[in-house]
């Protein structure tokens, strides 16, 4: 088998191993820390076939950067909307049209990414608090970021980091990476516990986890 190229390993306290395709076409490998590489690489080269695969779906499915022009479509918790450029003060939903101040249009990225973090922060943090009254259990901070391999992070003192491009997705699926970094407050590890914690809360976790594997990678602005 050929070798695989651009290959990337993350060591974390996890107990087995795990192979992500990022939207560039990287593998990466997520592994327990006291497994040797020659074991990973191994592990890697018996599933080349099926991260081929996954590399020509991520490669076709992967959406270009926006151009900010007139009728693109931009998702918003999972509902696509059609970009219309005028004299606004500020970003907007209406309807079935995302309406985007004609001014900013040349710093169209970087006027979208800010207001996606925005709406993230708020709905995010909000779900958050709800959640960990519910799952009885607390968070000691919370911050926003765009890793590219991961949704969400708790650290050991219960800091939790969400990515921002989590707010594309939908309702559900950003519940569920709220909890399943809440339950990593409780239980730090994916154990068995671990996972029933999630589906008492959540009970249709796969699906959410479904859906991120296959449309994860076209969450672009």
């Amino acid at each position: 088998m050929e070798e695989i190229e651009s290959l990337k390993i993350t060591r974390s306290d996890r107990r087995s191993i795990a192979i992500v395709v990022l939207p560039n076409g990287t593998v990466e490998v997520r592994a327990p820390k006291y497994i040797p590489e020659f074991a990973i690489k191994a592990f890697v080269k018996s599933k080349s076939e099926w991260i081929k695969v996954r590399q020509e779906y991520v490669k076709k499915n992967t959406k270009p950067s926006k151009k900010f022009e007139n009728g693109e479509k931009f998702v918003f918790l999972g509902h696509e909307y059609s970009l219309l450029l005028g004299p606004y003060i500020h970003i907007e939903i209406k309807e079935d049209q995302l309406l985007f101040p004609l001014a900013l249009a040349a710093r169209g990225r970087e006027t979208m990414e800010k207001w996606y973090i925005k709406q993230a922060k708020t709905e995010i943090t909000k779900l958050a608090d709800e959640y960990t009254a519910k799952m009885e259990t607390a968070y000691n901070g919370i911050s926003f970021s765009d890793t590219k391999s991961k949704w969400g992070s708790c650290t050991h003192d219960d800091r939790l980091q969400f990515n921002w491009r989590l707010i594309m997705t939908p309702l559900l699926v950003v519940r569920y990476v709220v909890i399943h970094e809440l339950a990593h407050t409780i239980e730090k590890n994916h154990s068995a516990k671990f996972w029933n914690k999630v589906r008492s809360v959540n009970p249709s976790y796969k699906q959410q986890i479904k859906w991120l594997k296959e449309n994860g990678h076209g969450l672009t602005v």
